[in-house]
């Protein structure tokens, strides 16, 4: 494992940072247009869950294969590849009369979307020592929040201004400047700069995923980490907008500093809790009190009527908890063999987008069953914030389930400087 920190591979981590900070800011843009987007393909709250989770169901797909794609192709290739598939996703998605165009265009947006966690983790882990993993884990986990952060209000302005389409037809032309960004500053020869230990066999062979499937000590943080990126991929991503107009009564650009409280949050707690489990020597306590505590604000947010500022402060505590769930990537790469680091990553990110591709439907279902038939004058359904309420339970719900099993959880932090 390298500690080379020259010019070429700083770029290199730079860039693959803002592609993974912008396919962020596709993944949430819909939740803050969701009445327009119902509006437009007719569509009642659990075909928009279908809708935006088709970005989930390309991205899992393709979690395991990232390994040996970033292998085959380079930074270069693999970004300006995924960059250039989120560009013709979004166009697509923002030309669509059809809901199924739409699904198509979520879908290839998801596709180019795929590598982009994973490599900046496998580029990560190749320039700095493993102790230092779980930090750079949360400065990756920081830029894609700032992600989610920049495609809540910003977006909400564009939205209300120049139209959702139009929207999204400018968000895939900025995605145009960072393929010219990939190619300026990426080298063709950048995978040469990107060291791995791979004097030692593939990482991408069914005998190691099959491996992976028997460790459960890989696979339990995955299901933790999952259930606890449900405030993420559910919350954050897609319902707390609307949640908070059902709420509050409010227009869409106040609702979304909601979830820019929650990407604000968790882009600082993935820094602080990353170190405080550090500085306590323990991942799995870490990851427990996060679990836990967020399960107890979700539901003081849920039952009792706080005002609207005291709402941000809850969301963003329960951000900053959440900022905990990424230390799960580190606890299952350390209970992985190191010939299988960037197979795990890939492995347990796969689970957790998983999670969140079967939870977005989800909460659509349980808002549909408890609707009360009340329209608006354009015939779309209106949610109140008792239907919201009875959704949004199933979230404190797993987080619980994800605390019980944490106390299965190994330590390994240890293991860091016994691999040292």
């Amino acid at each position: 494992m390298s500690t080379s920190s020259n010019t070429n591979s700083w770029a290199i981590w730079i860039v693959a940072a803002i592609f993974y900070l912008y396919e962020l800011v596709l993944r949430v843009a819909p939740s803050v247009m969701t009445d327009r987007l119902m509006e437009s393909f007719g569509a009642t709250s659990t075909v928009l869950g279908v809708l935006v989770s088709f970005y989930y169901y390309s991205y899992t797909i393709l979690q395991l294969p990232c390994g040996v794609i970033v292998d085959k192709l380079g930074p270069r290739n693999l970004i300006g590849l995924s960059a250039l598939l989120c560009v013709a996703g979004t166009a697509m998605f923002a030309s669509a009369e059809a809901v199924h165009v739409a699904q198509i265009g979520r879908f290839m947006v998801g596709a180019g979307s795929a590598c982009a966690f994973v490599s900046c983790l496998q580029i990560a882990a190749s320039l700095f020592h493993k102790k230092y993993f779980v930090i750079l884990v949360g400065i990756t986990n920081m830029m894609g929040t700032m992600g989610g952060l920049l495609g809540g209000y910003p977006i909400a302005r564009l939205v209300n201004g120049i139209g959702w389409r139009n929207t999204m037809y400018w968000l895939a032309a900025l995605g145009i400047i960072i393929i010219a960004l990939v190619f300026i500053v990426i080298p063709g020869n950048a995978r040469d700069d990107i060291p791995s230990d791979s004097d030692k066999k593939p990482s991408s062979s069914i005998a190691d995923i099959i491996s992976l499937l028997k460790n459960w000590q890989v696979v339990l943080p995955s299901i933790i980490s999952g259930f606890m990126y449900l405030t993420i991929s559910v919350f954050a991503e897609l319902w707390v907008v609307s949640f908070f107009i059902a709420k509050y009564d409010i227009g869409n650009e106040l609702a979304s500093s909601a979830a820019a409280s929650v990407f604000i949050g968790i882009a600082v707690g993935s820094l602080v809790l990353a170190a405080y489990a550090r500085r306590i020597k323990s991942y799995v306590s870490t990851i427990r009190m996060s679990a836990g505590l967020t399960a107890l604000l979700f539901l003081m947010l849920i039952y009792i009527p706080f005002g609207f500022y005291m709402s941000l402060a809850v969301v963003f505590a329960i951000g900053f908890l959440t900022g905990a769930q990424a230390i799960n990537f580190t606890c299952a790469k350390n209970s992985a063999s190191p010939e299988t680091a960037g197979t795990t990553v890939a492995f347990s990110n796969c689970i957790v987008m998983l999670i969140g591709a079967i939870f977005q439907p989800t909460l659509g279902v349980i808002l549909d069953y408890f609707w009360n038939n009340t329209v608006g004058d354009d015939g779309i359904r209106i949610y109140d914030a008792a239907c919201y309420s009875c959704a949004m339970l199933v979230i404190p719900v797993f987080l619980i389930i994800a605390y019980s099993l944490s106390f299965y959880l190994k330590e390994t932090i240890h293991m860091e400087h016994e691999q040292s």
